[in-house]
């Protein structure tokens, strides 16, 4: 079946958006959509919300959802970056570090010196541990 689409292209340069911090860690985005924008979007609305949703609550869904896609993309391209880049950053001071999984992390090389690694890999803690036991409370 050959539907004809129409493809909107996304110009970001002219996009007008305002953000607001609120008190309370809140904030506030008001983003300006062209009239083609405007009916992309509610073409997409129509389609993919669900009813039981408020329009506010789906597009809420849909820049979280947006937002981690991006952050998990981000995070696969440092990955990359880092397998590629080994002996670069080793001449900067990070470690590279890749687990049974593929799972890249990054160390600094000054704090493994005196760790041991030869065992499966784990984050380096931020800061020194307390010789003090941890207690459990009921």
């Amino acid at each position: 079946m050959d539907a004809d689409q129409t493809t909107i292209k996304l110009d970001v340069d002219k996009w007008k958006i305002k953000v607001r911090h609120r008190r309370n860690n809140r904030m506030r985005l008001q983003i300006n959509l062209s009239k083609d924008e405007a009916e992309a979007y509610k073409n997409f609305a129509e389609i993919c919300k669900p009813e039981d949703i408020t329009e506010s609550d789906f597009l809420k869904t849909v820049f979280i959802t947006g937002v981690e896609g991006l952050n998990k993309q981000l995070a696969e391209m440092v990955q990359q970056y880092a397998k590629e880049n080994q002996s670069e950053l080793a001449a900067s001071g990070i470690t590279v570090l890749e687990d049974e999984d593929g799972e890249i992390k990054l160390a600094s090389t000054a704090d493994l010196i005196s760790a041991d690694v030869s065992g499966p890999t784990q984050m380096i803690s931020d800061g020194p541990k307390s010789d003090k036991p941890e207690k459990y409370e009921d």
